[in-house]
């Protein structure tokens, strides 16, 4: 099973320990180059010194060679220099017997590295070449490093016993933000088992941004699951309203009429029964066997259901306009089969050849338009064929609850139903269903 909590710990911790190496090499180049600058610094400006200390005011070429005094007289110091004017060379008495490792150079040319110098330790070397009074002067002075470096590398252990504590805090800040921002969707489950017991209507517990678009989607099923079980008992109360009748009247032609009256009278009734059971059993094959909640897909759906009704209305040419681009809507598969299905159905029972299903979207709206070319609904009267049970014609087959149903589920979603004279001259019925 995949776990989110130890996904984003792995990838945090990656994270942390990646920029605690960017954060540890960044700093100790920084560390290293601002010591290389600053010694650098210094050397130039004892190079430039030693230049100005070469006279040729006397006609001869005079070096006053305590001009840099202090450690450079000192044997082995740590702090030397070379100067070579033409073939004359100039040497500070800390290089004792030694020598610093020399490339010749081009006038204005500067050069500086870290090399080994005298007794084998590391010198920050800088070597410049001057041209003075017509003279090519080279000016090589170097510092022993060695001192830095070994304090450079405790300051480098500091810093890295620096960087892992602040890894480590950044680590244990980032496991503590993981817990709090997982800690709702505990509540979440606890929600989900109460709804599922029957203890809440919806998932309200609040969520991050990030997850709530997931809770939003669950309560839409769970509301559409309640609409569709609430539609059934109403369904099944007005079955059983509408077969009370019949039922009743033949326990009374069995008591009451004569034997050859009463088989015809039973046959009449039973056929009324049965005519309400394949009603209830049509509109199952329309709905299908599509999961709960699926994506409606018309292209697709539609089909199935315009050849079940044009199986069981044959004399009605069923027309269906879907445009190409209408492939998939976030819209309740049975629903949408119910609603179009009852419609589609009551435009072939009164059509007298031809009936017409029309989608689209329109500012955000799904709307399905059926018309159909047979006698119309007078203005008056089209409000009471969406009260339950009202039917305006007797002599058309049915018991007037497909209207009523459509009106229930264009209701669940926030749309509107509209009904208006249609150009074929039958009855207009469009829906607008927001999503």
């Amino acid at each position: 099973m995949i776990s989110l909590r130890r996904q984003l710990w792995r990838s945090g911790v990656l994270v942390v320990v990646l920029l605690s190496l960017v954060f540890w090499g960044a700093g100790r180049w920084a560390m290293h180059d601002g010591v290389v600058t600053l010694i650098g610094s210094r050397l130039q400006h004892d190079a430039e010194t030693l230049v100005s200390a070469l006279d040729w005011s006397t006609g001869r070429l005079v070096f006053d060679e305590h001009v840099l005094a202090g450690p450079y007289l000192q044997p082995r110091s740590g702090h030397y220099y070379v100067v070579r004017v033409d073939e004359r060379r100039f040497q500070s008495r800390s290089l004792w017997d030694e020598d610093l490792p020399l490339r010749p150079l081009r006038s204005g040319e500067v050069e500086t590295a870290v090399v080994a110098g005298p007794g084998g330790k590391l010198v920050l070397l800088r070597q410049a070449a001057y041209r003075k009074q017509g003279h090519l002067i080279w000016a090589v002075v170097a510092e022993d490093i060695e001192p830095l470096e070994e304090a450079m590398e405790r300051l480098d252990l500091v810093f890295v016993v620096i960087t892992l504590l602040a890894a480590l805090i950044l680590l244990l800040l980032q496991r503590w933000h993981i817990r709090r921002a997982l800690r709702p969707l505990a509540g979440v489950r606890r929600q989900l088992d109460e709804l599922a017991e029957g203890g809440r209507e919806c998932i309200d517990q609040p969520v991050p941004e990030e997850i709530q678009p997931l809770i939003d989607a669950l309560n839409r099923m769970v509301r559409s699951l309640h609409q569709r079980l609430q539609r059934s008992r109403n369904g099944l109360g007005d079955m059983a309203h509408a077969l009370k009748t019949p039922l009743n009247l033949l326990m009374q032609d069995i008591a009451s009429v004569a034997p050859d009256a009463l088989r015809e009278r039973l046959k009449g009734q039973a056929s009324r029964i049965g005519e309400i059971v394949e009603r209830e059993l049509r509109r199952a094959r329309i709905a299908g066997s599509g999961p709960t909640g699926e994506q409606w897909q018309p292209g697709s759906d539609l089909q199935d259901l315009v050849e079940v009704l044009g199986r069981i209305h044959e004399q009605v040419a069923i027309e269906l306009v879907v445009p190409e681009t209408l492939r998939e809507l976030p819209l309740d598969r049975e629903d949408m089969l119910e609603l179009v299905g009852n419609l589609l159905d009551n435009a072939c029972k009164w059509a007298a050849s031809r009936a017409v299903l029309r989608l689209s979207i329109e500012q955000g709206s799904f709307l399905p338009v059926i018309e159909d070319d047979g006698p119309g609904v007078p203005g008056p009267q089209r409000e009471r064929l969406l009260e339950r049970g009202r039917r305006l014609d007797e002599r058309v087959e049915g018991h007037g609850l497909g209207l009523s149903i459509v009106r229930e589920i264009v209701d669940s979603y926030d749309g509107r139903l509209e009904l208006d004279d249609s150009e074929l001259g039958g009855l207009r019925v469009v829906v607008r269903l927001p999503f």
